[in-house]
């Protein structure tokens, strides 16, 4: 993050954000590079902040009509596709006076010394006419009394937060959406794509099934005329891409996807777990493939 985008970001009123906008800028922040400016995918904004596409196009837009950020699309200029959209941050934008929603920034110069009592905004003040008390680091110090007694807590274990795996799983999904729009022959809306995507593995269908038809469909239409070549946005509506998953040589014994579903189980996988029952995790469980444990830690509900 550049000292600009920091000051910046510490000047704004978090009344003026909600809490979605707010984490959104600060990755935007974070990224901001003083000489390059600010490229980050946006499913690399949708890892960092476990936020859904929905959810991040919403903040983005109203940050984008609040002022905090500008978009600009671009296009390579050799091959007409598009490139990673650049996002101007307030500060950035010409015109800049009072620090407003709009700007973001305010008038240059630093402010005048504080010379009166300490204030909530300022901190700074007239130092404390009562004696000293030593502090544990420098000794002696001008520390005013307040008169609040601190009760020291014992110290817990820590407390495991429960959004971990869920970031987690945005992001092996969102590896998984990359992986299906670079190797589609014919992109279109790299967004309506990723969640065409989302939404059919939300509802059950198997990641490995998704990329499996994209990738065979691409080698099938390797010949055709690019206008015969489906967009992307459109693959993945109805039933077409089901055309494409290949079929497999043979049928595995019971004994193959037992093995195959407790791999799955001890890989932990959180959002390829989903689509295994409590029944299914139960037989695995009575081959000796694995263990109840390893059954709740992949998010198994048994």
């Amino acid at each position: 993050m550049s000292h600009k985008a920091t000051n910046w970001l510490a000047d704004i009123n978090p009344k003026d954000l909600t809490n979605a906008e707010f984490r959104i800028l600060f990755v935007l922040c974070d990224c901001h590079n003083p000489s390059a400016g600010c490229f980050p995918k946006q499913s690399y904004i949708m890892a960092k902040t476990g936020r859904g596409s929905s959810s991040v196009n919403d903040a983005l837009t109203g940050l984008e009509g609040k002022g905090f950020i500008r978009r600009e699309q671009r296009t390579n200029p050799k091959t007409g596709k598009r490139e990673a959209t650049r996002y101007i941050l307030g500060f950035e934008m010409d015109g800049a006076q009072e620090p407003s929603p709009n700007s973001g920034e305010g008038k240059k110069g630093s402010k005048p010394e504080q010379t009166g009592a300490p204030t909530p905004n300022s901190g700074d003040g007239s130092i404390s006419g009562f004696s000293a008390d030593p502090s544990p680091v420098f000794g002696q110090n001008h520390l005013r009394k307040t008169g609040v007694v601190y009760k020291e807590e014992p110290v817990k274990e820590p407390v495991k937060e429960p959004c971990a795996a869920g970031a987690s799983h945005h992001q092996d999904l969102n590896l998984v959406l990359d992986e299906i729009w670079a190797a589609y022959p014919r992109k279109g809306d790299q967004l309506a794509t990723e969640e065409a995507a989302r939404s059919l593995i939300e509802e059950g269908a198997s990641p490995a099934d998704l990329l499996a038809a994209v990738e065979a469909y691409a080698k099938k239409s390797a010949s055709y005329d690019e206008s015969r070549v489906k967009l992307s946005q459109n693959f993945f509506a109805g039933d077409f891409w089901r055309r494409h998953v290949p079929v497999a040589a043979k049928v595995a014994s019971r004994d193959e996807i037992l093995q195959a579903r407790a791999k799955t189980i001890l890989e932990g996988k959180t959002f390829l777990c989903r689509s295994i029952t409590a029944h299914a995790a139960g037989e695995c469980i009575t081959a000796g493939l694995v263990t109840p444990q390893d059954c709740l830690q992949a998010g198994i509900a048994l």
